[in-house]
């Protein structure tokens, strides 16, 4: 069996029209892919566009047009620089595909059959852009986006949650038992640092928001975005699609 080697690049928000930092990372992801097939790898590049979101929906408005048809415009724009530019990409995810709305769902129904989803509620200082929450927010003190510097808006709303906290200790262990499952070195210490600080259980749906998949057996939830654009990974590897 031949070594398998998957490569992505991010998923490109359609917010905005492709530029140069997602141009050069997409190059540089495409050179690694071309050298691992040269050394007989079995290699799978990725590429894809996160389309869902308050940004998204805010960028349209703005537009004057829909979500979905800001999506499709800026869709092809990426895909026709990547074939400009001899991106070589071997799947290519729109996370308002069938087939991705089918991994989200299949993901998280695996999820809630054991156990690890629950409804709560959720509060804090909420960037837009980033679609994130401040952390240790204080509603009488508003603060700065800690990853973009852009003011935040207030949003207390029910949520549904996945029990991230519980993953921990297995997640550790399985570090410590594979050394080489995070590199370089510096990043697999700055992880192992970040789940020893503690994690939290994950925020996963919005209620404040229509733009995005919604939860099947609670369709006034929509997935939280970053739930959903992160499954796309899988999506790129047939999950669900070929019973992966």
């Amino acid at each position: 069996m031949p070594n398998i080697f998957y490569i992505t690049t991010p998923l490109y928000y359609v917010n905005a029209p492709p530029h140069l930092g997602g141009t050069y990372t997409t190059i540089v992801a495409d050179t690694i892919a071309r050298y691992k097939r040269m050394m007989g790898f079995d290699v799978k590049l990725f590429s894809g566009t996160d389309e869902h979101g308050q940004n998204i929906e805010r960028a349209a408005r703005k537009q004057g047009t829909t979500p979905l048809e800001l999506a499709d415009r800026v869709y092809i724009q990426y895909v026709n620089l990547w074939k400009l530019i001899g991106i070589e990409y071997d799947e290519f995810v729109r996370t308002t595909e069938k087939r991705h709305d089918a991994s989200v769902i299949e993901l998280y129904s695996r999820m809630k059959a054991n156990g690890y989803v629950y409804k709560g509620s959720y509060s804090g200082w909420y960037c837009v852009s980033c679609e994130a929450y401040a952390p240790e927010s204080d509603p009488a003190t508003p603060v700065p986006c800690p990853d973009c510097g852009r003011q935040t808006e207030w949003f207390s709303e029910e949520s549904y949650f996945f029990k991230l906290s519980v993953f921990q200790d297995r997640l550790l262990d399985l570090y410590e038992k594979n050394p080489l499952f995070i590199r370089p070195e510096s990043r697999r210490n700055e992880i192992i640092s970040f789940v020893k600080s503690g994690l939290k259980d994950l925020s996963i749906s919005r209620v404040t928001l229509k733009w995005g998949i919604p939860i099947p057996d609670d369709p006034n939830h929509v997935f939280y975005v970053w739930f959903d654009a992160l499954i796309a990974y899988l999506t790129g590897i047939g999950f669900k699609t070929d019973d992966a």
